[in-house]
């Protein structure tokens, strides 16, 4: 009985949890429809429909506390509904408040009874604004007598941005709990797979019984034949079942974005700012593998665009921008990989700053290109920041970002304007699970990089090879492209006997293309990446690791890190073409 029970209790969760976090999401919305005058009465239906199944599957669970929390929420639900001074009376924050006890309640019932004393402390708020509202209060299922310190109160201690940082957890479901979230798999979908295992399983007997006649020396005439038949079934078995097994592993990237909207509304409100998020290209499908990791990342960069980035509105107005500040978080598929964007229209990054900082590093700032001279804020302890507050100054935060991407096989980049705003660029590969990969040998060691980045390979002729300035250039398509030694660039033993290495491989990221000098090619495959060791992870060359037949380990190359490697080679950095005078909407534009 105890484990039918556990059972109902878990398909409960798995139930009501991801209608709850649709009500969190709701409520910002109305709260954003309510600020901007917009007609609010299809999100109150939405609302209520959720909040009325979620006090059902309670009542029939037995889980009195949360139904009388559903069913408060549909009374503050009417109450900012029928009062025009709604979020002055602070009716949208107790919704915001109630939604976040509403999914850890329902979390905490896979442990037994919620918590009962923060629910009565809401239930008497939610009676106390009804009544100041002129509404009558809502029945109450619960006593306040054993009530600790009130919601509102837990709500408001502690460090601002961390309790941002929990909202946004909260909306996310299970990812914080290490990973337990499960997915939902369509009948169908179950139905394919199964049938494609059982034809594996059918060309897997053939193959032992080929097997075994060749182990007993009496082959037949049409094994051959045979074989041929049963290994091209069972490769397009796999293959369907590899291609259904990815899209199961896919997701919005949505289901990540969304969760921004409450952390952005309360980083802003505690900062005293005015910041709208817009949100495009949420349905671009990614590996939920890579939303759950990118999710971190993602909140350092927000944290630093609201932190570093948005001025006051006494300083945007000076500089004649809107007095709603802006962060984008885009997304979009571009070569068979994601291409994902934050960014504002703050003040831009402190180049003077960085500049200073770089010197303190034993840098020449000088001497570098800009867009080098920007990356330096992933570098470890890089913060500009005068004094450590709850948002910055510690040095880690984009540091932590750009070891995150590099171990999911991506690579990030930044562009920034003074007074106009910063523009992040993550690219990724959709999954993690297969990545087309081309392998290639330098002296005796194998290395991948990954197929989206190659655009050509080429035989690399000494005799048509020339060096200008330090600088080798290698002829391709009727153009001179700068080459870069692999072996060099790895610490391997440098240049062939004769002066270059046979072949080279034309790789291209961020609009800018070299030749790689390698000894081979040996073909493209599909590889799974791994993420670096710790004996590997300050390596800016590599972006992560890969096993091939017999258990090779083979590393794969941060192709960015290849191409800034070719074009630092000279002093004299070429100027780059001026970016948008936009940076938010041009967002779209590095997206494409």
């Amino acid at each position: 009985m105890e484990e039918l029970f556990a059972s109902l209790i878990k398909d409960f969760v798995e139930e009501t949890g991801p209608l709850a976090r649709e009500v969190a999401n709701l409520v910002l919305r109305l709260e954003e429809a309510n600020a901007s005058g917009e007609d609010d009465e299809e999100l109150l239906r939405a609302m209520k429909s959720a909040l009325h199944t979620i006090k059902g599957n309670a009542a029939m669970m037995g889980l009195g506390a949360i139904e009388s929390l559903a069913h408060a929420l549909e009374e503050s639900r009417l109450h900012v509904s029928r009062n025009a001074e709604g979020q002055e009376s602070g009716q949208t924050q107790i919704l915001v408040e109630g939604t976040d006890l509403l999914i850890r309640s329902i979390q905490d019932s896979l442990q037994g009874e919620p918590d009962r004393a923060p629910i009565a402390v809401f239930l008497e708020r939610v009676a106390c604004a009804g009544q100041v509202a002129g509404e009558a209060a809502p029945p109450r299922a619960l006593s306040v007598r054993e009530a600790a310190p009130t919601f509102a109160e837990g709500a408001q201690s502690g460090d601002a941005g961390q309790e941002a940082e929990k909202s946004a957890a909260l909306l996310a479901g299970s990812d914080e709990d290490g990973g337990g979230s499960t997915v939902r798999i369509a009948d169908h979908e179950v139905d394919g797979l199964l049938d494609l295992t059982a034809e594996a399983i059918i060309s897997h007997a053939e193959l032992v019984r080929f097997a075994g006649r060749l182990a007993r020396g009496h082959p037949q005439p049409s094994d051959a034949a045979l074989l041929e038949q049963v290994l091209t079934r069972l490769g397009r078995a796999t293959f369907e079942m590899r291609h259904d097994l990815l899209r199961v592993r896919l997701a919005p990237i949505s289901t990540m974005f969304r969760r921004f909207a409450r952390y952005v509304r309360d980083l802003a409100r505690e900062r005293g700012q005015a910041i709208q998020l817009i949100i495009e290209g949420g349905q671009v499908c990614v590996d939920r593998a890579i939303i759950s990791r990118l999710f971190e990342p993602v909140v350092h960069m927000v944290r630093n665009a609201v932190a570093h980035g948005i001025e006051s509105a006494e300083q945007r107005a000076s500089a004649g921008k809107p007095a709603r500040a802006q962060i984008l978080l885009g997304a979009r598929l571009l070569e068979g990989r994601a291409r994902i964007v934050v960014a504002d229209d703050g003040r831009g990054l402190d180049m003077a700053a960085i500049a200073a900082k770089a010197r303190a590093f034993g840098l020449c700032p000088e001497r570098m290109p800009e867009g080098e001279l920007q990356r330096l804020i992933f570098q470890p302890d890089f913060s500009t920041a005068k004094e450590v507050s709850t948002l910055a100054g510690r040095g880690v935060g984009l540091e932590v970002v750009a070891n995150v991407v590099q171990s999911l096989g991506g690579r990030i980049d930044v562009r920034s304007v003074a007074g106009q705003g910063t523009v992040f660029v993550i690219d990724l590969p959709v999954t993690t699970a297969l990545v087309k990969a081309l392998i290639f040998r330098v002296d005796s060691e194998l290395y991948a990089v990954p197929a989206g980045f190659v655009v050509d390979s080429i035989e690399a002729r000494q005799h048509s090879m020339h060096e200008i300035n330090h600088v080798l250039l290698c002829p391709w398509r009727g153009d001179s492209l700068r080459a870069l030694d692999a072996g060099r660039l790895l610490g391997c033993a440098g240049l062939a006997q004769d002066g270059t290495r046979p072949y080279g491989i034309i790789v291209e990221a961020a609009a800018q293309r070299c030749a790689l000098l390698v000894d081979r090619l040996v073909g493209v495959q599909d590889i799974v990446v791994k993420p670096l060791d710790e004996t590997l992870r300050g390596s800016r060359v590599l972006a992560g690791l890969t096993i091939l037949g017999q258990g090779r380990v083979v590393p794969i190359l941060d192709c960015g890190e290849v191409l800034r490697r070719a074009f630092t080679r000279v002093a004299a950095a070429q100027p780059s073409d001026p970016p948008s005078r936009d940076p938010v909407r041009s967002g779209s534009h590095v997206l494409g």
